[in-house]
């Protein structure tokens, strides 16, 4: 399912966030960077609603959180604060 969405020829979940009905999973593809995706209810029947990749610096926490906030609205405020933290603190050791 989530390789369709991607439209690549397979993923597989490697980690996943969660909170209330909001879900932040990240995929392994063999035809992409590696997306963190955003999804509002079940991920078998929602379309992720914004995906994020890439590596951020430790500096970053605030404004990825702020993108979090912006490009998934109605995301938890401590859902959006959780993957700022892993994106910058944890992915950089």
């Amino acid at each position: 399912m989530l390789a369709k969405q991607l439209k690549v020829s397979s993923a597989s979940v490697n980690q996943s966030f969660a909170l209330a009905d909001w879900r932040i999973i990240y995929v392994e593809t063999p035809d992409t960077d590696s997306p963190f995706l955003f999804f509002h209810g079940d991920p078998l029947s929602t379309h992720f609603i914004t995906l994020w990749a890439g590596a951020a610096r430790s500096q970053e926490e605030g404004a990825i959180k702020a993108w979090v906030i912006k490009n998934a609205p109605g995301i938890p405020e401590p859902l959006a604060a959780c993957f700022a933290w892993h994106v910058t603190k944890v992915r950089n050791r």
